[in-house]
């Protein structure tokens, strides 16, 4: 089939419940549609248009339909859902629970739905094999492994691009090896409902770092390594140039963790190489393919990072490695920066307990080169910690 259904969440509530569809690579599906039906096979409701594209993974195009994106109501267990395309041809008739449904209006008018399955109350249903079959998926992943938030900002040779429309094959400026091209991009969202403040996204605001560092206020992953002690940023509590996870920093004035949301999208992208890039100004590192990064993904996932990247040079390694940067774990990052800051350096509380925000350091003005604004290359050292790390 030209498109399919390849993930779908039934029983997640109607704030969580959604319908991923895959199309091959630059498949126009702008006249494509999704349809619900009822036990009785009447159309429900839609039809829901597939909007804007979220994520290029392989050779696919990848989609999502919820309620927040295209007002997608619950969809019950004895409901069935219809994907039609362009041309009104009926492309996939799906339902749930062991039930089938025979649709007596709209597209599927005449046809008997195929019972994909049952998932878990707090899972999913999705295929790997183009909608062929499914497998009850435990954690639903529409749309895998986190980065960026949507309207970050990465320079490029065009110019600075929001991060939601980066795609392979586009090319990004890296501080270590120039301009670069994008391999793999992936787009995730995440529920933060119920999550311990540890997992919850890092806000930095601008300037924090040092200088217009970054310029405009940045979310990120807690996990998502920040360039520090060179470039300006937080130099005067780090020596030595390393990587720290966001959620590190959250000690320092202007630098949280975000409470109150239910839910965020993530977008990360991965070159031929771990690189240093710039997000909103201010360096940050690209998707690192880590064990722990690869274990998340779905089958058909790793196959596809397999084929375009090959193989680890050694078990535990990277796929794309070796890091950019040394990298501190969380607890190292934390224990610099309370050494530093109890041993005098320039940095100024702001009068709520344990916060601090650093001196900016001077730097080159944003507006030079950026080969400038970059110091030498730093050596690469492989750690352990960096390469087990999930985004």
């Amino acid at each position: 089939m030209t498109a399919y259904i390849s993930e779908i969440d039934t029983l997640g509530g109607i704030g969580n419940e959604f319908v991923e569809i895959a199309a091959p690579v630059g498949t126009d599906v702008s006249s494509f549609a999704l349809y619900i039906y009822d036990e009785f096979g009447a159309v429900l409701s839609g039809p829901y248009a597939l909007g804007p594209l979220q994520a290029t993974i392989g050779n696919q195009d990848v989609y999502v339909l919820d309620n927040a994106s295209a007002g997608l109501p619950g969809i019950r267990g004895e409901d069935a859902v219809a994907l039609v395309d362009d041309t009104g041809t009926l492309v996939q008739f799906i339902s749930f629970e062991g039930r089938v449904v025979t649709a007596t209006n709209g597209p599927a008018a005449g046809q008997s739905s195929t019972d994909i399955g049952t998932s878990t109350p707090t899972g999913s249903l999705q295929s790997d094999d183009g909608g062929l079959s499914y497998y009850a998926q435990p954690n639903p992943n529409s749309g895998t492994v986190p980065c960026y938030a949507p309207g970050t900002l990465i320079d490029t040779p065009s110019g600075q691009r929001a991060v939601q429309d980066l795609r392979p094959g586009d090319s990004v400026i890296t501080a270590d090896n120039g301009v670069q091209q994008i391999q793999w991009v992936r787009c995730k969202d995440q529920l933060l409902t119920g999550q311990t403040e540890d997992r919850l996204p890092v806000l930095i605001k601008a300037g924090t770092l040092g200088a217009n560092l970054p310029m405009q206020d940045l979310i990120v992953s807690p996990q998502h390594r920040i360039l520090v002690g060179t470039a300006g940023q937080l130099t005067q509590i780090f020596d030595q140039a390393a990587l720290v996870p966001a959620k590190a920093l959250t000690g320092l004035a202007g630098i949280r963790h975000i409470t109150g949301r239910s839910r965020i999208t993530w977008i990360h992208f991965a070159c031929d190489r771990h690189e240093i890039v710039r997000a909103n100004g201010c360096l940050a590192e690209s998707l690192l393919l880590g064990p722990m990064v690869i274990q998340a993904m779905t089958t058909s996932e790793r196959g596809a990072v397999d084929a375009l990247f090959g193989p680890a040079a050694q078990k535990g390694a990277a796929l794309n490695g070796p890091v950019a940067r040394q990298c501190l774990t969380a607890k190292a990052a934390k224990r610099q920066i309370r050494k530093r800051l109890a041993g005098g350096a320039p940095a100024a509380r702001n009068g709520r307990k344990g916060s601090y925000k650093a001196t900016p350091a001077a730097h080159p003005a944003a507006g030079a080169p950026l080969s400038a604004r970059y110091f030498a290359r730093q050596s690469r050292i492989s750690c352990a910690s960096c390469s087990s790390v999930s985004m």
